[in-house]
């Protein structure tokens, strides 16, 4: 007799154009600081409620900047959409940000 067959648990619809980010700090920096301030409003302005922010202390939790291959702080990796993307610095050059994490076109 054979079993039957279990539904799936259905997965969590993301909303489209919903960013997620993972941003490397060590500890308390200016530039840490920076960095996150700069992220926040890059959200705001431009992602409204379709951002979502980790931050990773690396001087608290090391072996998190070791699983995503993080050398320098700060760092950010943008987790979705795909394909991922890694920024390096506290992101003070909007234009190219923007671009980098396609949020606008190269052309602005």
């Amino acid at each position: 007799m054979k079993k039957p067959l279990r539904a799936l648990p259905r997965a969590k619809k993301r909303k489209p154009g919903h960013y997620r980010f993972r941003l490397f700090t060590a500890g308390n920096g200016q530039n840490s600081q920076i960095a996150l301030a700069n992220l926040r409003n890059l959200c705001r302005d431009y992602l409204g409620d379709g951002a979502t922010i980790e931050t990773v202390d690396v001087v608290g939790d090391f072996q998190a900047a070791v699983r995503n291959n993080i050398l320098v702080t700060p760092a950010l990796i943008m987790v979705e959409p795909r394909p991922t993307v890694t920024i390096l610095g506290n992101r003070s050059d909007l234009p190219r940000v923007l671009v980098a994490l396609r949020v606008t076109g190269g052309d602005s």
